[in-house]
């Protein structure tokens, strides 16, 4: 019993002693993190903006500072002038506060003047205090009093001419690119409607000359009408007076046939008798391409008109043994064909003045 009493003991022991080790080793690792993080590190640093120095590989940070977004970039190259200046291509000492990563720290820096970077830049106007970076350490107070100097004396960012007139710089440059913009966009706009109308307006003068051509043309097709059809209608006269006279002088002969008493002269001598009027179409076949002029109907009545014409008429010889009453039929025939002719022709002066198609024109 004794002896596993020891062993137990023994055991205990152990376990007690490995998890001293262990705690041991890891409370000195921490103790390790800790120092790490604090430890100061000298650089031969670069300035690449109003705040960040680089080393190498290492991207530095400046702890305790805020950059000022205010200004123009001129302003943020003026800082980065003013912190190379300062750091005057010397190695700085920094006390790394955080690190990100392997290759980017935020830290406090002092030059080889042992002059805080981070300080400077806050006495002059440069940058603005991280008050949740600071807050209860021994740099609080400083730093903020700094600031506050900085804005008092309108020094750096905090001067008029720097981060107001700045401002008022670019709103006023603004402003005018906007207006001039504007400016342009509007003439653009009244040339572009000045043209516009200019063309609309060349537009309503063509089609203003366009009306006038066809006015005019119209015109000038009425008046080729109106003298076609008094031509014809002339032509047409001209032609009833020959049948009026044909029909006269054949009414005659019929007569003397008539009469019982008188011998016919035929019976004499023989006679030739002319079947038709000899009329004229000369006026007709010179204006055929003009007859839609009078519209379909009457166009028509023209055409048949001087279809019954022939300008070489056909004639019958009466020989002195033709017995009379043929005669008689042969010139009752030819006077009926000449008085249907003459009919025609009153129709178509009728059409012609139901028309409106016989008026003196001016030629």
């Amino acid at each position: 019993m004794t002896c596993i009493s020891k062993y137990i003991l023994i055991g205990f022991c152990s376990v007690f002693m490995s998890a001293a080790l262990m705690s041991g080793h890891s409370f000195a690792q921490d103790i390790d993190d800790v120092k790490l993080s604090y430890e100061d590190v000298s650089y031969s640093v670069r300035v690449i903006n109003s705040m960040t120095l680089v080393s190498g590989d290492v991207e530095i940070s400046l702890w305790g500072i805020e950059k000022i977004r205010a200004g123009a970039s001129i302003f943020h190259l003026k800082i980065r002038g003013a912190l190379e200046k300062e750091v005057g291509g010397q190695d700085v000492l920094c006390t790394i506060k955080e690190r990100y990563g392997g290759h980017n720290v935020k830290a406090q820096c002092i030059n080889d003047r042992e002059a805080d970077l981070s300080l400077f830049l806050l006495q002059n106007g440069y940058a603005s205090a991280d008050r949740a970076a600071i807050y209860g350490s021994v740099y609080e107070r400083p730093y903020l009093d700094a600031e506050e100097n900085a804005r008092s004396n309108g020094l750096g960012a905090w001067a008029d001419n720097t981060v107001l007139s700045s401002g008022d710089v670019q709103s006023k440059n603004f402003m005018m690119g906007a207006f001039f913009l504007m400016a342009v966009f509007i003439l653009a706009l009244a040339l572009l409607g000045f043209y516009i109308m200019r063309g609309f307006g060349r537009v309503v003068d063509i089609q203003n000359q366009s009306i006038d051509l066809a006015s005019k043309e119209r015109a000038l097709k009425d008046k080729e009408k109106y003298i076609v059809a008094s031509i014809i209608d002339a032509e047409i006269k001209a032609n009833k007076s020959k049948i009026d006279a044909y029909i006269m002088v054949y009414e005659e002969v019929l007569q003397r046939l008539d009469n019982k008493d008188i011998t016919p002269k035929y019976q004499k001598t023989g006679e030739i008798i002319q079947k038709q009027p000899v009329l004229d179409r000369s006026v007709f076949d010179g204006n055929t391409n003009k007859l839609g002029f009078f519209g379909a109907r009457l166009a028509s009545d023209i055409i048949h008109y001087y279809a019954r014409i022939k300008t070489v008429p056909d004639y019958v010889e009466i020989t002195p043994d033709m017995p009379q009453s043929e005669v008689i039929d042969i010139l009752a025939r030819v006077v009926g064909n000449a008085q249907k002719m003459n009919e025609l022709s009153d129709q178509l002066i009728e059409e012609f003045m139901q028309q409106a198609l016989i008026k003196r024109v001016d030629v």
